[in-house]
């Protein structure tokens, strides 16, 4: 095992990738999502909800929160739990897509899915390329490949098996590979991909949050 790097505390202002493209967009689109969810936080504490707008208004905050969590922990160096957070964040984000698409399924969700009746993740996968204009756009669906890998990894992550153990592994003094017990700040690609990974998901919320709560209306249409 390595024990990689000192037990600190950094700030915006000393933080081991500050600097890099990947967190500068996480932070741009983070501004933007929450300016946005100000906005929504008045309509939702004053207007008259649709289920489907209910059911948004749990699921964003708690995919928020989460992505602001993924944020904290890249800036601490904790880079094993950051993409572990990749998981419910896209749970959640996937969820929201998946009932936009098929709102008569809000009041299943909100059953708690009883027996049979989850769509699949492959299934709020596809929602969300609906919900990020990509099909609008013409680009082709996710393969089933494509589909398979996202998911072989976040189980991965989650379950810890030996594959999960490489998200931890880095580069000691001695040039020998090793695995951190504690903050990871020498891998840059690792941040990187951590970063662009949730800064996508909050543009696929932001595009939902503003299609169900547009700027111009008090009560969306659905």
């Amino acid at each position: 095992m390595c024990f990689n790097g000192a037990m600190v505390v950094f700030t915006p202002d000393d933080e081991p990738y500050l600097g890099r493209q990947s967190v500068y967009q996480f932070d741009t689109i983070i501004q933007l999502f929450v300016e946005e969810q100000l906005r929504i936080a008045v309509l939702t504490r004053h207007g008259r909800l649709s289920p489907l707008q209910e059911a948004a208004g749990e699921l964003v905050p708690s995919a928020s929160s989460i992505a602001l969590s993924i944020r904290e922990f890249v800036r601490q160096g904790y880079l094993l739990s950051a993409a572990i957070l990749k998981r419910p964040l896209f749970e959640r984000v996937a969820t929201l897509s998946y009932l936009i698409e098929h709102p008569d399924a809000v009041n299943l969700w909100r059953d708690g899915w009883p027996h049979g009746s989850r769509p699949s993740l492959k299934e709020r996968i596809r929602a969300m390329h609906n919900a990020s204009g990509e099909r609008t756009a013409g680009r082709p669906p996710p393969t089933e490949a494509t589909i398979r890998q996202v998911l072989d990894e976040m189980n991965s992550l989650v379950h810890g098996d030996p594959v999960a153990a490489l998200h931890g592994a880095v580069l000691m003094d001695d040039g020998r590979a090793g695995y951190t017990i504690s903050k990871d700040v020498r891998s840059p690609n690792r941040a990187d991909e951590v970063c662009f990974f949730a800064t996508m998901m909050l543009v696929v919320l932001l595009a939902r949050s503003t299609q169900l709560f547009p700027p111009d209306e008090d009560q969306p249409k659905q």
